[in-house]
């Protein structure tokens, strides 16, 4: 599959802007593995070249260091070579590069154990947990959701097995703003951009095969995610693979959004909290909504809102996703120390984030720091004064 991304390969002149942007961003992952350039993108790119060339295998080292890489497409974004088509800058899509390479790395055998089993779990029972997939649906008991309608809540393997206020909370604010609000239970599987993103795209495509099917057969018009990384990949993953969508994707921010300005949700309590957010990797420089969280977060009665010194584009990664933190925990675990140290920076008591990866990997840290990590959802929900969780949450 790398042959695909041949044009990006050859066009990196290795100039470093992916190391550290104007901005400042530094690349995480190179930060933290001792400044080596495979490690960064310009010294996997030239890997790449040196694979497409015939002049490197592929080999359990070279899978180690391809499979550090968060995916966080800070360097897509920090990339200063210009695309001869639009004349824009960052025509070198590293993320896709490194994607392609662990697809033929998979095929090769190289896939690191702990991914494997993730994907056996995935495979069998439609999430990541290996848990029964009639687990998916035990948060939306008593919550009266259809199973089929013009509006689908898609709301996860996260929030559906491990984090279920969120989707609780998510389903609460929707119901509330009026909006009639479906949920497909077993037949939702997992997005599949765990797969996208570790190379079993065989697995990947099975995921969304299905997905795209039991969202039709329920009639959608319209798919309302709260998980960043579910978001990411139904509009912009899912195109690539089957091609035009006949439903619309939007993230639970947006539409939040939507409601909080047409006035259809009122955010009744007050929270005097200092609240800083952190933007979610797959939300914001892969799908660039940086203004709906924000715009939902300064509604809130009573919180003041400080940003830290790198947002938005150039916010800093909370250390990566399914893969990194499968094969690399303490990796993602440095990471995260960095961003919540930049937080803490800020005197913020609150971080708050779109997506249950990013809250997941930074509750730790931000534990120790004594600050809390907030879901957005959760947030308005409570603003909201609703009574979302179940017993004992």
């Amino acid at each position: 599959m790398l042959e695909k991304y041949k044009a990006n390969i050859i066009a990196c002149s290795r100039c470093g802007m992916c190391i550290v942007g104007e901005a400042g961003y530094v690349c995480p992952v190179q930060q933290h593995t001792g400044g080596f350039d495979q490690y960064v993108a310009r010294g996997r790119n030239q890997i790449a070249k040196a694979i497409l060339n015939g002049e490197l295998k592929y080999t359990k080292e070279l899978a180690d260091s391809a499979y550090t890489c968060l995916g966080c497409n800070s360097c897509h974004s920090q990339c200063t070579r210009m695309d001869m088509k639009t004349g824009k800058p960052g025509y070198i899509d590293e993320t896709k590069i490194q994607y392609a390479l662990r697809v033929d790395l998979c095929k090769s055998g190289y896939e690191p154990e702990s991914l494997q089993e993730v994907d056996k779990a995935i495979d069998t029972y439609g999430n990541p947990f290996g848990e029964d997939s009639s687990k998916r649906s035990e948060w939306a008991q008593g919550l009266n959701l259809p199973s089929t309608g013009e509006t689908v809540y898609f709301a996860g393997c996260y929030a559906s097995y491990r984090d279920t206020k969120i989707a609780k909370a998510t389903a609460a604010v929707l119901k509330e703003g009026g909006i009639d609000v479906a949920f497909l239970g077993e037949q939702e599987w997992c997005c599949g951009v765990p797969q996208l993103a570790d190379g079993n795209r065989e697995l990947a495509e099975k995921m969304v095969v299905h997905n795209v099917e039991a969202l039709k057969a329920a009639g959608v018009k319209r798919v309302i995610t709260s998980c960043a990384g579910c978001y990411h990949a139904l509009k912009s993953e899912y195109p690539e693979i089957i091609g035009e969508l006949p439903f619309e994707v939007v993230h639970s921010s947006e539409v939040i959004a939507e409601l909080i300005d047409s006035g259809k949700i009122s955010l009744k309590k007050e929270i005097a909290k200092k609240v800083t957010y952190h933007d979610p990797c797959h939300l914001g420089r892969h799908e660039k909504v940086y203004d709906a969280p924000r715009n939902v977060i300064k509604a809130v009665p009573g919180m003041e809102f400080i940003e830290m010194p790198r947002n938005k584009e150039n916010a800093f990664c909370c250390g990566g996703g399914s893969v990194v933190s499968t094969v690399f925990p303490d990796l993602t675990k440095d990471i995260a120390a960095d961003r919540i140290n930049e937080a803490q920076a800020t005197e913020a008591e609150i971080i708050i984030s779109a997506c249950p990866s990013c809250e997941s990997n930074l509750t730790p840290g931000a534990r120790k720091a004594k600050m809390k990590v907030y879901d957005l959802n959760v947030l308005i929900a409570e603003a909201m004064e609703l009574k979302f969780l179940g017993a004992g949450e």
